[in-house]
C-alpha cells in the first residue's frame, strides 16, 4: 500500500526514576523538573527495520501528519487566543515537519486563525501536492520568501516553525538560513517584547541538534516547543515558556514493553503541557472581550425571560455545567461566605437549590434569610446577578427531587454531615459503604430530615455582557409598582 511506513517505536527509555543513564548522559527530565521524566537517544527513535511484530505498528504516513499537525494546532490554540493572535505564518521545509505544518496550517484555519504558509521547496509526492491542494481549496495564502516582509513582526502573530525535524544535520541551505535569521531577528517598533511574535517549534527548533540541542547558541529561541511523541534530548535545552507533548496514538502494548513515562493526555486533547508551568505576571493578565451589544430595547422586559434566553444560549454552547452559580451568604456575624453549587429548577418564584440544613449555608441563611447568585459564563463573556430572600422550598419539593437523584447521591446526602470535622476521608467512605449494603436490595432510601431546598425570590437581577477596553454593558433590574402593578424598572450602570 502506498504511504505505509512501518513506524518503530525502536526506543531506548528508561525511567529516570529508576535507573542511571549510560555514558553520564544528562538526565534531562531532571534538569526541566517533569513530572513524567523520560529520556531516549535520537538515533533509537524512528527507524525501519526487521523486528518481532509486536514491537511496532503500522501506519499511514497520512495518519501520523495528521495526528502531527493537529496537536501542534491544538498546543497553539490552548496559548494563543485567534482574537489575539490570529495572522500565523507557517513556514515549511521539504520533509516530514514541513507536512506537519501544512496539516497544522489547516486546521488552525478551521480553528478561527488566519494561517499563511511559506513553503519555498515543496515535495513532488502526491501526499504533499494533496496538503498544498486542501490549503488552497481553503483559499490559504501561500507566500514565498521574496513576499515576506523582512521584519515578519510587521504582519504575523505567531510563526510555525516547520523547517526542519530530528533528521536534520549540518548546516541550513538557502532559503532557510535567511529565513532563521529573520525568526532570530525580530523586532517590534516600540520595543515591546509582548508585542512581537510568538515562535512555536515544531518537534525541534529548526538548525538545533537532536541531542546537544542549540550548539552555536545563536539558534532559534522558541516561545514554544511542540514535542511529537516523546520529546528529544534537545528539549533539555528549551527555555521557553510552553513545552507540549503531541501524538496521542502510542498503543499500551508499545507503552508497557518499553516502559514509556508519558503523561496522561487531558479529556480529549490531543497535547499535554510538560515542563515546568510557565511564569505568568498577574497583573498583565487580561481579556479584551468582543460581544454582542447588549441594549435595553433589545432585552427582554422580564428578568425571568431574559435569564431563560440566556441560560437556553449557556445550553445551546455546551457549556459544562451551566446550572452552575455562586451562592454568597451572611450570617448574624456580618461575614460573608461563597460557594458555588448546582440550580436545580427556575421560574417566576425563585431560583431553587438542595443541600444540608446543618451546613455552614443553611445556619447562615436562617440567620439572614438573604443571599445573592451569581452566574458566570465565561465562553459567553456574560454574568448574570441575583439577590433576594430565601425561603425554604417545600417538604414535599424536596422529597420528589431527592428521589429523583441517583441512589449513589441519595445515600452520599445520608452519609455526609456536611460542613462537620471529621477525623479522615476513611471514615465517610465507610459510612457510605454500610449504608449502601443497608440499602443494597433496591428498597427506596428514605430522606433525610436534615436535607432539603431553598429558594431565593429575586428583588435584584443584573445581566453583564463584557465589551472592549473594559467597557461593559451592565443592566440591571429593580421592581417597582405602577398602578398597582409590579413591573421591572431596567437601568444602565456604568462598568
Amino acid at each position: 500500500m502506498r504511504g505505509v511506513l512501518i513506524f518503530v517505536l525502536a526506543v531506548e527509555l528508561w525511567d529516570i526514576q529508576r535507573e542511571t543513564t549510560k555514558k553520564n548522559e544528562l538526565i534531562w527530565g531532571e534538569s526541566l523538573n517533569l513530572e513524567h521524566g523520560y529520556k531516549l537517544r535520537a538515533d533509537y527513535f524512528v527507524s525501519i527495520v526487521a523486528a518481532p511484530f509486536e514491537i511496532f505498528f503500522f501506519w499511514c504516513v497520512e495518519n501520523l501528519q495528521e495526528l502531527a499537525g493537529l496537536s501542534v494546532a491544538t498546543a497553539i490554540a490552548e496559548v494563543y487566543k485567534s482574537s489575539e493572535r490570529s495572522r500565523v505564518l507557517a513556514i515549511c521545509g521539504p520533509g516530514n515537519n514541513g507536512g506537519d505544518g501544512l496539516v497544522a496550517a489547516r486546521h488552525l484555519y478551521h480553528f478561527g486563525y488566519k494561517p499563511y504558509i511559506c513553503y519555498p521547496k515543496r515535495t513532488a509526492k502526491p501526499l504533499y501536492n494533496g496538503l498544498v491542494t486542501q490549503l488552497e481549496s481553503l483559499s490559504v495564502p501561500f507566500l514565498s520568501v521574496e513576499d515576506l516582509p523582512m521584519n515578519l513582526s510587521d504582519s504575523f502573530d505567531i510563526l510555525v516553525d516547520a523547517m526542519f525535524g530530528f533528521s536534520f544535520h549540518g548546516t541550513p541551505r538557502p532559503p532557510f538560513d535567511d529565513l532563521i535569521r529573520r525568526l532570530l531577528n525580530l523586532t517590534s517598533p516600540d520595543m515591546n517584547a509582548s508585542r512581537l511574535p510568538a515562535i512555536v517549534s515544531v518537534d525541534i527548533p529548526s538548525g538545533w541538534h537532536v541531542e546537544e540541542g542549540d550548539l552555536s547558541g545563536d539558534g532559534i529561541k522558541p516561545d514554544m516547543l511542540v514535542s511529537l511523541t516523546a520529546p528529544k534530548l534537545c528539549a533539555k535545552k528549551f527555555t521557553g515558556q510552553h513545552h507540549f507533548l503531541g501524538g496521542r496514538f502510542i498503543p499500551p502494548a508499545i507503552i508497557d514493553k518499553f516502559r514509556l513515562q508519558l503523561p496522561a493526555y487531558p479529556g480529549t486533547s490531543m497535547c499535554v503541557r510538560i515542563g515546568k508551568p510557565p511564569r505568568v505576571n498577574i497583573s498583565a493578565l487580561r481579556e479584551n472581550y468582543v460581544s454582542p451589544e447588549l441594549l435595553e430595547g433589545q432585552v427582554d422586559s422580564d428578568p425571568f425571560d431574559q435569564f431563560q434566553k440566556w441560560f437556553d444560549d449557556a445550553l445551546a454552547a455546551g457549556l459544562k455545567e451551566p446550572n452552575a452559580m455562586c451562592l454568597s451568604t451572611t450570617g448574624s456575624d456580618r461575614k460573608p461566605s461563597s460557594r458555588f453549587v448546582l440550580l436545580k429548577g427556575f421560574n417566576k418564584d425563585g431560583f431553587v437549590w438542595y443541600t444540608n440544613y446543618g451546613s455552614r449555608k443553611a445556619h447562615q441563611i436562617s440567620e439572614n434569610p438573604h443571599a445573592a447568585l451569581l452566574f458566570y459564563w465565561d465562553a459567553l463573556n456574560r454574568q448574570v446577578r441575583v439577590e433576594g430572600s430565601v425561603e425554604k422550598v417545600s417538604e414535599a419539593e424536596s422529597e420528589h427531587y431527592f428521589h429523583s437523584r441517583p441512589r449513589g447521591s441519595q445515600i452520599g446526602a445520608i452519609a455526609s454531615d456536611q460542613s462537620s470535622v471529621i477525623p479522615g476521608q476513611q471514615v465517610l467512605h465507610q459510612k457510605y459503604k454500610d449504608l449502601e449494603a443497608k440499602y443494597s436490595a433496591g428498597s427506596s432510601i428514605p430522606k433525610p430530615k436534615h436535607w432539603g431546598g431553598y429558594r431565593l425570590k429575586p428583588e435584584v437581577f443584573e445581566f453583564w455582557q463584557g465589551q472592549q477596553s473594559r467597557l461593559h454593558d451592565r443592566l440591571r433590574y429593580t421592581p417597582k409598582e405602577i398602578d398597582g402593578k409590579r413591573v421591572w424598572k431596567i437601568d444602565r450602570l456604568a462598568p
